[in-house]
């Protein structure tokens, strides 16, 4: 086991306080210095608009790297990582304005770190962007007589490389290469159709690899990519167009919740080339998917693990960041979660990515539980089976493979509530086929017959919506979700 009461392979930052702000030492753990280097390069055959001009596609490369050199500790700062973000679309940008637009980026995440998460650094702004990061710019790569995997990193949504800096620098302190770019639509930043801005990311990860092998001549030894959010699709479609890649860790990738329906769209979408190394840590949230892509891959080598203290917001690495620059000696367990996704994605990398890593997958894997990081054996297959089937082949083929398979089906009723909400949006008719389903089979369960007048409500249905609210509230008069979604109809039939 790699984690009982603490975590072996865990990001330990050691920060010494001077001036009151925080000055981030080596990891620990890591064997190597980190160095950091970051490249400006554009992809010209793809036109990107920026301010209404229209240029070729800025790509701001980012690159951790293991180093045996010392020569720079604690000469590079949080702010020179913040100012990539503003520095993304225009390589020129003033530097008063890039000093500007980083003070405001962090003024607002700590803000809302203090507010929403509870964690106050007791530091200023400009403090937290003066604070020493563990990589080091500009020192040399080290030798090794085995070349260093690669990883490649995708962010979320439109987000910055550096939105998970701690990761990318700690896996590097590990012997690992980690090379990124920004997220990004497909001819701008903003993220305006979910098929093309996925593929724009992929043709993002294709043209860093190509140009780390073809322009930096750096070699390496296997394959790995890991994302967060949104950009969880877009290394599920690198994976399937790429054979090399040999590993692939998820930070609660949107291809385990709504978004699958669109990835299942994409032409190079195709599971049987799934045959890959997946490990997916996931948020808290309950009853909230049956993690689709998870339980459709066919590889048998995939984990899957639950951060109790964990929302969505919690895999980023500048709320860590932040708790670690404070002062307070408190203990935040929202902080120390991202400790372990660290040490997840490092223990899963070292496992298939480093032929000599002496480990036993399983039992390195096989985390024991614990209050931080939990493992979920639950088998969804049945049930992803059911929603690749409405994709691929409709409704009606859907419901005979339930007629088929009744007894199977009849007792998994929380199951299609849950596969019901990931379709209602963009498929109301399938929807409502799974609860009408759901409704027959389990008529005295309140929760069938609310998610059914829920959904009937959001297509604006509201007599239908009406009668099923009705019999959920007969079941369970008490509810207040139930009750609250009435009184909302009640009050729409009197405008």
């Amino acid at each position: 086991m790699i984690m009982k009461h603490k975590v072996n392979y865990l990001v330990f930052l050691v920060f010494i306080f001077s001036n009151s702000f925080c000055l981030a030492q080596d990891f620990k753990n890591g064997s190597y210095s980190v160095g950091f280097k970051y490249f400006k390069t554009y992809d010209e055959s793809r036109p990107y608009v920026v301010n209404n001009d229209t240029i070729s596609r800025p790509l701001l490369i980012h690159f951790w790297y293991p180093s045996k050199d010392n020569l720079k500790k604690e000469s590079y700062s949080f702010k020179n990582y913040i100012n990539l973000i503003s520095l993304r679309e225009d390589f020129n940008k003033a530097s008063s304005e890039v000093d500007g637009n980083s003070f405001n980026f962090i003024n607002a995440y700590s803000r809302f770190a203090k507010q929403h998460l509870g964690i106050d650094t007791s530091l200023t702004t400009q403090q937290i962007l003066n604070s020493s990061v563990t990589a080091q710019y500009g020192i040399t790569i080290a030798k090794s007589k085995k070349k260093f995997p690669l990883i490649i990193y995708a962010p979320s949504n439109s987000k910055s490389s550096v939105q998970n800096h701690i990761i990318c620098e700690y896996l590097a302190s590990h012997g690992f290469m980690v090379v990124s770019v920004g997220s990004a639509g497909g001819e701008s930043l903003n993220r305006k159709n979910d098929q093309i801005s996925i593929m724009a990311q992929v043709a993002d990860m294709e043209y860093i690899l190509n140009y780390f092998e073809d322009s930096l001549k750096i070699k390496y030894n296997g394959l790995g990519l890991f994302g967060f959010s949104t950009g969880g699709l877009a290394t599920t479609i690198f994976q399937m167009r790429n054979e090399e890649v040999g590993a692939v860790f998820s930070m609660d990738g949107s291809q385990e919740y709504g978004h699958y329906m669109t990835l299942s769209k994409v032409d190079d979408f195709n599971l049987e080339k799934t045959n890959v190394p997946y490990c997916l840590v996931h948020n808290n949230y309950e009853n909230f998917s049956v993690y689709p892509f998870y339980s459709s891959i066919v590889s048998r080598e995939k984990y899957r693990f639950r951060m109790p203290y964990l929302d969505h917001n919690g895999f980023v690495s500048y709320w860590r960041f932040f708790d670690l620059c404070s002062t307070n000696n408190s203990v935040s367990k929202f902080c120390v979660s991202y400790d372990y996704i660290s040490s997840a994605a490092l223990t899963f990398f070292n496992t298939y990515l480093k032929p000599e890593h002496v480990s036993n997958s399983k039992s390195e894997l096989s985390f024991q539980n614990n209050e931080y990081i939990k493992a979920e054996a639950k088998d969804n297959s049945a049930i992803a089976q059911l929603g690749n089937l409405i994709l691929s082949d409709g409704i009606a083929s859907a419901m005979d493979y339930i007629s088929s398979n009744q007894e199977t089906f009849v007792n998994k009723e929380n199951e299609i509530n849950i596969l019901s909400k990931m379709f209602r949006d963009s498929y109301k008719n399938e929807a409502k086929e799974l609860l009408l389903f759901n409704t027959k089979n389990h008529p005295n369960s309140w929760q069938a017959h609310f998610e059914l007048g829920f959904t009937y409500k959001l297509h604006d249905e509201l007599t239908l919506a009406k009668e099923s609210l009705l019999k959920a509230q007969e079941l369970n008069p008490e509810n207040a979700e139930i009750n609250k979604v009435l009184n909302e109809i009640n009050e729409s039939e009197k405008k």
